[in-house]
């Protein structure tokens, strides 16, 4: 019984470890994609992310497509907190992108987004 125990919980607290690094990851390349972005001389005006009430950080979405296509990324989304979305930025959410579009089309390319 106390094997059986030991098990259920291996099982139950192991992959949330390895989600829980994976999730950190995400969020640290995304902290490094939006600090490369704002690094950028005239890039993003700085009164645009004033006034942004969220953000959205893909650090690298891939796309696809042939005949079929499809789009695939993770990141993480900030919003700001308080009435009208005015206050101190919060914690950040996990975000994924997934799309599927079908027509004529040929591509192939990894790109980093970032939304406003």
């Amino acid at each position: 019984m106390k094997k059986l125990t030991t098990l259920l919980l291996l099982c139950v607290f192991v992959p949330a470890a390895f989600a829980a690094k994976e999730e950190e990851d995400r969020v640290k390349d995304s902290g490094l994609v939006l600090s490369e972005i704002l690094n950028i001389p005239d890039n993003i005006p700085q009164d645009l992310i004033d006034k942004a009430e969220c953000l959205i950080i893909l650090p690298s979405v891939k796309k696809g497509a042939f005949g079929v296509g499809g789009s695939y990324g993770r990141g993480v989304m900030i919003c700001r907190s308080g009435p009208h979305y005015t206050g101190h930025w919060g914690a950040p959410a996990m975000y994924a992108l997934e799309g599927v579009s079908i027509g004529f089309q040929l591509e192939a390319k990894p790109l980093t987004s970032f939304c406003w």
